[in-house]
């Protein structure tokens, strides 16, 4: 079980709605973060932890998990450095698998380019 990120962007100061949403990634218990890259957002692709770091420091961008509850940048980050010692990374497990559309950041982080749960 597991619980998925979202960046909330562009969000109406009158209704709290959101122009955009965009997939941060996974949470599981026993597993590093698992993120999400995304081919193109505002020109740039999102391929590494510091790509989505640019995007959620907008002040114009919120962290909401699935079940809409808002998490600061401060402890994302937290859990993100926390979750670096677990035992599991999805892209080092999906290694050599046939569907492998996975790959690991510079910093070690697991990433996937294909939609995930």
């Amino acid at each position: 079980m597991g619980t998925n990120y979202y960046a909330h962007t562009n969000i109406c100061k009158c209704c709290n709605r959101s122009e955009n949403k965009y997939h941060i990634g996974k949470s599981s218990a026993g597993w590093t973060f698992s993120f999400h890259a995304i081919d193109e957002y505002d020109g740039f692709k999102i391929s590494s932890y510091n790509d989505w770091l640019i995007l959620l420091e907008d002040k114009n961008v919120k962290i909401f998990d699935e079940y809409d509850r808002e998490c600061s940048l401060k402890d994302f980050k937290k859990m993100v450095k926390n979750k670096k010692g677990e035992s599991n990374n999805h892209a080092i497990y999906c290694k050599d698998k046939e569907y492998d559309h996975n790959f690991l950041d510079e910093e070690g982080n697991s990433f996937s380019e294909g939609e995930f749960s």
